[in-house]
């Protein structure tokens, strides 16, 4: 019915079309239907049912139901109420707009808020959110504004940041020069014009003038980026915490064996521990606590509740009830979050301080195609997988990403025999399983088929210790996450000095552990309150023991997909 999406508080105008006594009749009445609809959702509210139709509203909002969400806040947030909601209701509409990306709607509610609530103990969330939405709208002088008003230390810290991240996606030096004539207190903005003079391959003297004379006024470094002075600036003498919540599974540890099923937990966990040691080589102080978490989410209850539980990092958990009261826990309180094994991009989807330390299936898909497009020039794939869940779920992610890259898709099945193999040629064949000899069986097969195509196999598939590797010898591509090269010098220092700690050979899961709190404790030292812009400056890729980590463009999953091949007796890195 028309009414039905008149936003409150506008009046709709309608043309008079010439119709009929019965039509007109008709229209007046969905008019009048549709008018009482909107009428009775502004005036059935009373103060009696705002904190219930208030509770909906901001369910719909943690549900990412922005739209809808919006919707009900407008409702509550006319003058007519006057109980202590009433500005919250205001903040979650603006909100709900932000998501959206309607700045000017966001603005529009935050004006509201602020003239009519200046008291209001939250009105410094309130003035972020505005600059927040006047910076992304390029209204610098109402955001710069509204960051001046803030009090809350924490939100200062934060503004900083925020001007960071918007003035750095400036690159015209003539936009930067005309902001620091507007501003020409704001010291953000000077650095980030000196950066920008600093970068030009041909200077000119009177850039070089201005340079000298804002490094001078602002006593701004410029031997190194503005962003890496400031953010070393507020990391001096600060700790960094880290809570791991993985199985030990202590009740059932028996300190002789080497065999325990979660072995890789405590392999991890000694990785971890000499990578604290060389941060500390590094001024960088981290401390590590262990929490024996398992599947059930009742150990957590307790330790969240405790005041003095203040981390900045949680690796883990590794099971979904745990990791629910986990998840939520870390967003209320600005907490990363890392999930050290799992592949499932579902974890961090919509989540702004959550990650994979590994590549997700939608990712290591998109490299390995990308790869295949310069080994083939057929676009077309054939498809096999195994037998869990797990192998089915990537062969389906194969599929879609292999269309999105205009690839014809000939079959993909569940490899039971080898019947399951289709004889037609594709471009190439892409084999996903979780048994050793699942990819030597799918292979044979091919071979059968007389099937000479490209193949890339996720390598997990394979026995590489009790297996053939004359397997290998064809054009074969693994996806090999796992990779560890023996010639770097970084694997050979901490495999030496595993040993001397441990007496035994390090695991993949020990390099994993190191090089996870060794990234995660420097991006941690160099800033705190904001690491997703220090993920998105660079990919780290010198100084670990595998293939390092890559966030940037806001990626929450690792954007490293090693792609290996067997050649000269040694597996070798082809691409990532």
């Amino acid at each position: 019915m028309w009414g039905l999406n008149i936003k409150p508080h506008l009046r709709p105008s309608f043309k008079k079309p010439q119709k009929t006594m019965k039509t007109k009749s008709i229209i007046l009445l969905f008019l009048l239907v549709g008018f009482y609809t909107v009428a009775q959702q502004n005036t059935v509210i009373t103060e009696k049912d705002y904190p219930v139709r208030y509770k909906k509203a901001v369910q719909l909002f943690a549900n990412e139901q922005y739209q809808d969400a919006q919707n009900q806040f407008a409702l509550l947030t006319g003058r007519k109420f006057v109980n202590a909601m009433v500005p919250y209701a205001h903040y979650y509409h603006a909100l709900s707009s932000y998501k959206l990306k309607k700045y000017f709607d966001a603005r529009i509610t935050l004006r509201q808020l602020v003239d009519r609530f200046p008291d209001w103990n939250k009105i410094d969330d309130a003035y972020y959110l505005f600059a927040d939405a006047c910076l992304a709208d390029n209204y610098f002088d109402e955001g710069l504004q509204y960051i001046n008003r803030l009090t809350n230390p924490t939100l200062k810290r934060e503004a900083i940041d925020l001007q960071f991240y918007y003035f750095n996606k400036i690159k015209d030096i003539n936009q930067l020069k005309a902001l620091n004539t507007r501003f020409g207190s704001n010291s953000i903005i000077a650095e980030r014009l000196v950066d920008a003079i600093q970068r030009q391959k041909n200077v000119s003297r009177e850039d070089l003038e201005l340079s000298d004379k804002l490094t001078n006024r602002f006593n701004i470094g410029v031997n190194e980026s503005t962003e890496t002075k400031k953010k070393t600036k507020v990391s001096d003498n600060s700790s960094i915490n880290i809570a791991l919540f993985l199985p030990f599974k202590l009740n059932e540890f028996n300190a002789t064996s080497t065999n325990r099923s979660n072995q890789y937990i405590f392999d991890m966990l000694e990785g971890m521990k000499l990578a604290k040691q060389k941060l500390e080589s590094e001024k960088i102080n981290v401390n590590l606590y262990s929490y024996d978490i398992d599947r059930s989410a009742e150990p957590i209850v307790n330790l969240v509740k405790n005041p003095n539980f203040d981390v900045d990092l949680i690796i883990g958990p590794l099971y979904p009830e745990a990791n629910k009261l986990t998840n939520t826990f870390a967003k209320e309180n600005n907490i990363a979050q890392l999930h050290p094994l799992s592949n499932n991009l579902q974890l961090v989807q919509n989540e702004k301080n959550v990650f994979l330390g590994q590549p997700s299936y939608e990712i290591q898909s998109q490299k390995a195609i990308e790869h295949m497009i310069t080994i083939s020039p057929v676009q077309s794939v054939s498809i096999y997988f195994g037998n869990t869940r797990r192998d089915s779920t990537f062969a389906y992610i194969y599929r879609d990403k292999a269309i999105e890259k205009g690839f014809s898709v000939i079959s993909i099945r569940k490899y039971t025999n080898p019947e399951s193999i289709d004889s037609r040629k594709p471009g190439h064949i892409f084999v996903v399983g979780s048994e050793d000899n699942f990819g030597s069986k799918v292979i044979g097969a091919i071979d059968r088929k007389k099937l000479s195509v490209p193949i890339v196999a996720t390598s997990s598939a394979f026995d590489f210790e009790g297996g053939s590797l004359s397997v290998f010898n064809r054009q074969l591509f693994l996806i090999k996450t796992d990779y560890i090269d023996s010639n770097k010098e970084d694997v050979k220092n901490f495999r030496s000095n595993y040993i001397a700690s441990q007496n035994i050979i390090p695991s993949y899961y020990s390099y994993l552990g190191y090089d996870y709190v060794l990234f995660f404790g420097r991006i941690l030292n160099n800033m705190k309150d904001s690491i997703r812009k220090e993920l998105d400056s660079i990919e780290y890729t010198q100084g670990f023991t595998l293939s390092g980590f890559d966030y940037t463009n806001g990626a929450n999953d690792n954007h490293i997909v090693p792609i290996v091949r067997y050649q000269d007796g040694k597996f070798i890195e082809v691409t990532r």
